[in-house]
């Protein structure tokens, strides 16, 4: 009976051991996968960064210029309503 318990035991601890190793062997397999991902989902967000920051310069650029015409417009326009007041102001010297 003693010889039942010890082999018993001694399968016990066994298949604790294989176990434990088993879950050690899939945490570390585990933990290598994130790391290979976490460093793919950088290298992706950093392409993507780069892709909007060029986006971007591209778009204030053209926001810039749009500025710089509306001011420019807005001046033409200012010009040509004083230009019109004042042919408006000399008809009515005239009149």
């Amino acid at each position: 009976m003693f010889d039942r318990r010890q082999t018993f035991r001694e399968l016990i601890r066994t298949q604790h051991r294989e176990f434990t190793l088993y879950l050690e062997k899939r945490d570390e397999e585990f933990r290598e996968e994130f790391r290979r991902r976490d460093e793919e989902m950088r290298e992706f967000n950093r392409e993507i960064l780069l892709r909007n920051e060029k986006v971007y310069k591209a778009v204030i650029v053209e926001m810039e210029k749009g500025a710089k015409q509306l001011e420019e417009g807005t001046k033409q326009i200012q010009a040509n309503t004083r230009a019109v007041l004042s042919v408006l102001d000399r008809l009515d010297e005239a009149a």
